[in-house]
């Protein structure tokens, strides 16, 4: 069953990256365009931790070998080979913003 799990306070800039481990999951939240994204940290390649990686518009760019995932979709966009990864997607959560907390579900 899910549910709505407080993850931090609503102080996230534009466009940085923000680890935040929530109910031992580590989750990345991501201000783009005034807007808050929740991406797991591991890539599924090598498992390798995106938080090292570049943000580029709505792609964050693994820092191991530069595989792209979208921040609104967890979707690999074409970067990086398929080694041994059927279905490379990172994890992504829904969040809501209210009285200037953000909460994730999961």
């Amino acid at each position: 069953m899910s549910s709505w799990v407080f993850a931090m306070e609503d102080d996230l800039e534009e466009e940085k990256i923000k680890l935040v481990k929530v109910a031992g999951k580590q989750i990345l939240f991501i201000r783009k365009e005034g807007k808050v994204y929740a991406i797991g940290n591991s890539c599924p390649h090598m498992v390798c931790p995106l938080k090292s990686g570049i943000l580029n518009g709505y792609v964050l760019k693994c820092g191991c070998h530069n595989w792209g995932f979208d921040i609104r979709t967890g979707e690999n966009v074409g970067t990086g080979e398929y080694i041994d990864v059927p279905d490379p997607k990172v994890d992504t959560y829904d969040i809501e913003l209210a009285e200037g907390k953000i909460s994730v579900l999961l």
